[in-house]
């Protein structure tokens, strides 16, 4: 009978001390970076492709100015940002300020390349 009253009292301290604002902010911090963690270690593959993407494109155009280079350098950097750029100026041939000419056709052609 005392054991279980024992471990019933530390039930009820564990409830409340886990209940305490204190106790809640640190799990909250801890979820957090995990998750920040999590999510690094998932877009690993991802930065990896999108940096050979351009280390590809820029090996095989020295002929840009730095503004276009900044502007490769930019819609590379997420997938969702070059999905945009695949989806307005390689497929639908819209025009584009930065970036046009055989440099366009070249680009397009190395992100259809790539696998996502």
């Amino acid at each position: 009978m005392w054991r279980t009253f024992v471990i019933f009292i530390e039930v009820l301290i564990l409830v409340v001390v886990l209940r305490t604002s204190f106790v809640q902010y640190f799990l909250s911090d801890i979820q957090q970076t995990v998750s920040g963690w999590i999510e690094s270690v998932v877009d690993i593959p991802e930065q990896q492709s999108l940096s050979a993407l351009r280390e590809r494109f820029f090996y095989n155009n020295m002929s840009l100015q730095p503004h276009q280079t900044d502007y490769v350098l930019d819609i590379t950097e997420s997938r969702e940002k070059l999905e945009s750029f695949r989806q307005f100026y390689c497929i639908k041939k819209d025009k584009n300020p930065f970036i046009y000419g055989q440099n366009l056709i070249r680009l397009c052609d190395q992100i259809e390349d790539t696998k996502f």
